[in-house]
């Protein structure tokens, strides 16, 4: 098992997290692309060839720079094709049809002594054609050592993945190795679950997501993804349900779990982590100056959800949300929300990003309740204004999330609101939240829905 202090490695993923990379605005062409993925029997790295066709000859480079020095060495027929800072230079090979190249897996804190599988991001065996094509049809065969298993959070057809675009440019978790495996249908979302360990068991691991994914499918009625893979991790640390979240999106949603050894079944079906991760995918990725929107929401929705659905009361809401406010109003630089934002994995400044953003969400959601008489709230902006976003795989800006929230609740604050909450150095003023006349509309928010949040469509697969 892993012990808590690992999990510190993890936090430094985050904070030293690579920097997305942007997909060129014009590509040349369309193509087809073919991998095949040998996963070494140690599991300590890959030997990939990658075919590729209706496309003029092109180098294939890494997503990051950090998975540069990852790179073996790379060939064309036996042949070593020269390389340059984890560049393969097939482009001065005439036309080459197939390219191998050999690449070493970095050591992560989120392999378990007792486990066999490890996770591993595509950026450290996935090169993509540079300049990439306009349209690339791509198909990604593994092999395995032994009884090995692959979970990757992209669309399978006849044993072959079909990763979206977004799965060359944007980090993923990938799991391999032998690990336990369950796959459920709920609120017309395929769920797979990859844990590494023994615990939880498969009921409770299914209860527990279960109840998040009908908690965030709440907000409309549906959840916003027709697939989510989850890996799940369990951890000692004490005291804690679920020590840590993490959300990807490359390729598809994917999203770390690490549940404590400490926690009971019933307490992980209440915890607010995965419920905040699913909250997550509501919005779209935004731009790193932005995160005090799409955490501030995410959180926001964590809380008032959870009591709308009958996993903690609207009392204990209210709490943890004045809590929050005042960790918030004690943290920080003093520097603006979105300088905040864009330094918080340096300055850890965490607490005042994340609630001055859930402050900008609840006086959305207040001032649209008032104005309207509860008949359009910030819940149900959320989901009107999906298919601005929905398959967007650029960073979307704060702007443009505000404005549509706007345009799909009808009125012409939400933007303004959002300008000068990211211009702020000074955390929100909340006391209003505790007046008398707020009691009510706080009732409304946290008011328990109907059946629960139950949502139909549970099935096993």
């Amino acid at each position: 098992m892993m012990d808590f202090g690992r999990i510190a490695g993890l936090l430094c993923l985050v904070a030293c997290a690579h920097r997305a990379s942007v997909p060129p605005d014009e590509p040349q062409s369309s193509a087809i692309a073919d991998y095949r993925v040998t996963i070494f029997d140690n599991r300590g790295g890959a030997r990939v060839h990658a075919c590729f066709k209706g496309m003029p000859p092109a180098d294939l480079v890494p997503m990051d720079g950090s998975a540069a020095s990852r790179l073996r060495g790379a060939w064309v027929d036996g042949v070593p094709l020269e390389t340059k800072e984890g560049r393969i230079l097939s482009s001065r090979v005439s036309a080459p049809a197939c390219v191998e190249y050999e690449t070493q897996f970095e050591r992560s804190p989120m392999r378990l002594e007792d486990s066999s599988a490890r996770i591993v991001s595509q950026t450290q065996w996935l090169w993509r054609p540079d300049p990439f094509p306009r349209e690339l049809s791509a198909s990604i065969r593994f092999r395995l050592p032994g009884e090995g298993q692959v979970s990757l959070p992209w669309s399978r057809s006849n044993g072959a993945y079909l990763p979206e675009r977004s799965a060359f440019f944007v980090e993923t978790f990938g799991v391999f190795g032998v690990f336990d495996q369950q796959a459920f249908s709920l609120a017309n979302t395929e769920v797979d679950v990859a844990r590494l360990g023994a615990w939880p068991v498969d009921i409770d691991v299914r209860r527990w997501l279960s109840l998040a994914l009908q908690t965030s499918a709440s907000v409309g009625g549906r959840f916003p993804r027709d697939h989510v893979q989850f890996v799940i991790v369990p951890v000692d640390a004490p005291g804690e349900q679920v020590a840590f979240g993490m959300l990807r999106r490359g390729g598809g949603s994917s999203i770390l779990l690490l549940p404590s050894l400490d926690s009971e079944a019933a307490e992980l079906a209440s915890d607010w982590v995965a419920v905040h991760e699913l909250s997550h995918l509501w919005l779209p990725r935004v731009r790193v100056e932005d995160r005090w929107l799409s955490e501030g929401i995410a959180t926001y929705l964590q809380e008032v959800l959870r009591a709308r659905c009958g996993l903690q009361s609207g009392g204990r809401a209210w709490k943890r949300i004045r809590e929050g406010f005042e960790r918030g109003r004690h943290s920080g630089t003093g520097r603006s929300l979105a300088d905040e934002s864009r330094s918080m994995n340096r300055t850890q400044a965490y607490q005042r990003v994340y609630w001055a953003g859930v402050a900008f969400a609840l006086e959305t959601d207040v001032r649209l309740r008032r104005a309207t008489g509860g008949k359009s709230t910030l819940l149900l902006a959320i989901s009107e204004a999906q298919s601005v976003w929905d398959k967007e795989t650029h960073p979307v800006s704060a702007s443009r999330v505000l404005a549509a929230l706007d345009e799909a609740s009808g009125t012409d604050f939400i933007r303004e609101l959002g300008v000068r909450y990211a211009a702020s150095s000074n955390f929100p003023d909340t006391s209003y939240v505790d007046s008398p006349g707020y009691r009510e509309l706080r009732a409304q928010i946290t008011l328990p829905a109907d059946d629960g949040c139950k949502i139909n469509g549970e099935s096993l697969r």
